[in-house]
Parts: C-alpha cells; structure tokens; sequence
C-alpha cells in the first residue's frame, strides 16, 4: 500500500512513519500470540499521534484498548506492552469490547499503580473508562485499592452519578451526569488536594470539593477491570461492557477534550463507538 494512501487514512499534512511506540506494541502483540492488521496499525498509530500532540501521552502511564481485533491484542496493553490476563471468562467481541458478568468475571491488568505508575501517584491520579452498553449499577468499571486510604476506581454510571475513589476516605466521589448515560470515555481525576474531577465525554462536569484524603500512597494491587481490586480479592463486580481504559496523571480540561476526541475517533473507526 503506497505511503501516501497511509497518509491520507491517517488525516496528517505530509509524510511521516509509523510512530516506533505503535510499532513496539505491534511486535508485542505479535510476541503474545496476536496479529494486527496493517488498517488497525493505522488506526493506532492516529491515535498515539493525536495523544502525544495533546500532552496527554506524557501524561498517562497505561491504555487498555479491549476493542481490539483478537483477543491477545485487546490483552495486550498499548504503553507499557503487558500482557493483561481473564478470570472466569468475561466474553470478547471483537472490535467492540470485553463483556463482564458483574459476578465473577474480570482482567486482571498486571498493572500495580504504585510499582508502573510514573506520572500516578497517590497524590495525583487519573482513570478513565469507556463503556459501550448503557449501565445502572453498582460496581466498578476499573479499580484497585488497599484499605480506603489507597484506592482509584471509576464507576461510570449508578443511578444519574458517576462514581469512583481517589485516595478518599468518606466512600465513593460523585459526579452529577448531564445524561443518565454510562456510555462513552469518562474519567475521574485528582491534582493533589481535596478536590476531585469528574468528565463525560470530555466535558467537566461540577467538581467534588472537600474531600478528606487518606493517604498519599497508591495501590499495591494490580488495577482489575470489571471488578475492584480490593487486597488482593475481586469485590464490587460489574456487568459492564469496556472498550477502553486508561490509567495515569491528570489531564488540563484542554487534553481531556483531546483525549475523548482521539479515543472516538478510535472507536468510531472500528464501529465501536457510542
């Protein structure tokens, strides 16, 4: 396929190569027993493109692309290149999602904040996820915690909130939703402090202000997906179908718009978006 016709797909003004991180993640996929398609290659290499042009690929340690077109490549995690591991079946749609039971089934991601986090830390934290189906429920989308003092997790939906911990100590952080709607990239985020963030779909939503913070240290536990991550135990199981989460610092309101707008242009590429 000529390198201008790669161009014109990708959307860029002139000629470049593939980005050496795309490529890294391609032969780890590889190395895991997957394959990627020269048309996915693209669609990812727009992606790590538009993520370092905002700031926020500096700025985020993990992304989890579930929406992936095998099973090893959807396992297979896009910065760091770790092989995330099922437990108890969650089901694989290709190109669309992992589908959990909200009884048992979960990814254990083998990322343990505070061992691969570089730019999380137990002060300042970001985790963001995309549902694809629209949930009410308790439960947690991505979460790992140690006590109460030590904890990131994010529940997109429950009721007309989203919920979620950021190293707080009074239960869960919440977000009033402009739509009752779990779906699409949402996030929550704290810059150090006792205020907390809260974006749908890239829009801030009313901050939580006031929070007593526990501890200053993050979670030992690896970040479950699909369930919480609590001590080592999988609690707080949700029926939740994930396309996408990521894991870091916070972003500046600016990247969190630029990140929903790459991770949809993502989704909408491979006919997973909401």
């Amino acid at each position: 396929m000529p390198i201008a016709f790669l161009n014109r797909v990708r959307g860029d003004a002139g000629s470049r190569a593939f980005d050496s991180d795309v490529l890294a993640w391609e032969a780890a996929v590889v190395a895991n027993g997957g394959s990627v398609s020269l048309a996915r290659r693209v669609v990812v290499d727009q992606f790590v493109f538009s993520e370092k042009a905002s700031g926020a690929w500096a700025l985020t340690d993990e992304y989890w692309a579930l929406w992936g077109e095998n099973a090893a490549q959807s396992l297979t995690s896009l910065k760091q290149l770790r092989l995330a591991t099922t437990v108890n079946s969650p089901t694989f749609t290709a190109d669309r999602d992992y589908a959990f039971d909200g009884l048992s089934s979960y990814i254990g991601t083998g990322f343990i904040p505070s061992t691969h986090g570089i730019v999380y830390t137990g002060a300042n934290q970001r985790i963001a996820a995309y549902e694809r189906a629209n949930l009410s429920a308790s439960g947690v989308a991505a979460g790992s915690r140690v006590g109460t003092s030590s904890s990131i997790s994010i529940n997109p939906r429950s009721s007309g909130s989203m919920t979620g911990s950021t190293n707080h100590t009074a239960g869960s952080v919440s977000f009033v939703l402009g739509l009752a709607d779990s779906r699409g990239l949402k996030a929550i985020s704290r810059a150090g402090g006792t205020t907390a963030l809260g974006y749908d779909r890239g829009v801030r939503l009313t901050d939580a202000t006031g929070l007593t913070i526990g501890g200053s240290t993050a979670p030992v536990q690896s970040l479950y997906i699909g369930a919480f991550n609590s001590s080592g135990t999988a609690i707080s199981f949700r029926a939740a179908s994930v396309g996408f989460v990521a894991i870091g610092g916070p972003l500046s309101d600016a990247q969190e718009v630029a990140q929903y707008n790459a991770v949809q242009a993502w989704a909408t590429s491979i006919g997973a978006n909401v």
